[in-house]
């Protein structure tokens, strides 16, 4: 995870601009106000987890398992961990507020002007969805040993730093069309969560099936659950296209509308479960093997619309 600062640093390097420019022709600050949009997206998640029967909470006996016929290739000790342990979501679009603050200069005899920007935003997805398989075997007994499987995203939020470079087009109404691109940063937050839960009768569970312990295993897995509640973050680079119109109120103030589409690269994060299979996100009892579940995010887009308030110097 990024260091709690990431999240304020934006901000404080604009505000710190603010105060180091002195007022000049051609300057200018403004703030906007308005509606995000963001987009349906994608979770990719991954695990370093074993098969259950390698779980010893689970199975005391998980270091004789390669010893039944037909368990020959599981493995409970070896590498490669996690490589049946895949899913993935897909989630809706939402919307929420999205403000802004930018300090810019008109380039002088130029239709081109620069701008440093901060804006924040918050999307509140606040939904649930029942997650699908894209691998290995352990959502083939959705419906049966595994009860639950869903993950929540209740809502993304950043605190965003473009710099960002317009074109106005004179227009003898007093209106300025401009178009625009920018490229920044977002310093990302997504409050995530994941429930995983097993039958709670034993007779419904399958894995152990045709081991000599199998019955103890039913036993252990029956009603355990693997739940995760956890804000991860990330920083991602992002570009912006934007679009708006300006309207002169006074020889120094200017009110706009504005129209912005950003798009970012994957959102990318790792924790261990607040609970695996109803105990410490580890495999053995000694805390060893500890279990980190990661997951990718594609589709992270936003468009956004605000109303613009500039003062020029």
């Amino acid at each position: 995870m990024n260091p709690p600062y990431s999240r304020t640093a934006a901000l404080a390097a604009l505000i710190a601009l603010f105060l180091a420019f002195p007022a000049q022709a051609g300057l200018y600050i403004s703030g906007d106000f308005g509606m995000n949009f963001g987009s349906s997206m994608t979770t990719n998640g991954h695990d370093t987890d074993r098969a259950s029967v390698c779980d010893e909470y689970i199975n005391p006996q998980y270091a004789t398992v390669t010893q039944t016929s037909g368990f020959e290739d599981t493995n409970c000790t070896g590498a490669n961990r996690g490589s049946d342990s895949l899913w993935k979501n897909r989630f809706g679009s939402d919307e929420g507020p999205l403000f802004g603050l930018a300090i810019g200069f008109d380039m002088p005899e130029s239709i081109f002007r620069t701008e440093l920007e901060y804006f924040y935003r918050d999307t509140g997805y606040d939904d649930t969805s029942n997650v699908t398989s894209t691998g290995g075997t352990v959502f083939a007994k959705l419906g049966g040993e595994l009860e639950t499987a869903a993950e929540t995203i209740d809502s993304v939020t950043s605190h965003n730093l473009f710099a960002n470079l317009y074109i106005d087009f004179d227009n003898p109404g007093g209106i300025t069309p401009y178009i625009g691109i920018g490229l920044g940063l977002g310093f990302t937050e997504m409050d995530y969560g994941g429930v995983f839960q097993r039958n709670i009768d034993p007779a419904a569970i399958s894995t152990g099936d045709g081991l000599p312990n199998a019955a103890e295993i039913k036993a252990n897995l029956a009603g355990t659950t693997t739940t995760e509640h956890e804000e991860l973050d990330d920083t991602l680079f992002g570009y912006q296209l934007i679009a708006g119109l300006d309207y002169p109120l006074t020889d120094h103030l200017v009110a706009g509308l504005k129209a912005r589409w950003v798009e970012y690269d994957s959102f990318k994060d790792k924790d261990e479960w607040d609970v695996l299979r109803s105990h410490a996100s580890n495999l053995r009892r000694d805390g060893s093997e500890p279990v980190v579940y990661d997951i990718k995010v594609d589709d992270m887009e936003m468009f956004a619309v605000s109303l613009t308030l500039k003062y020029r110097f």
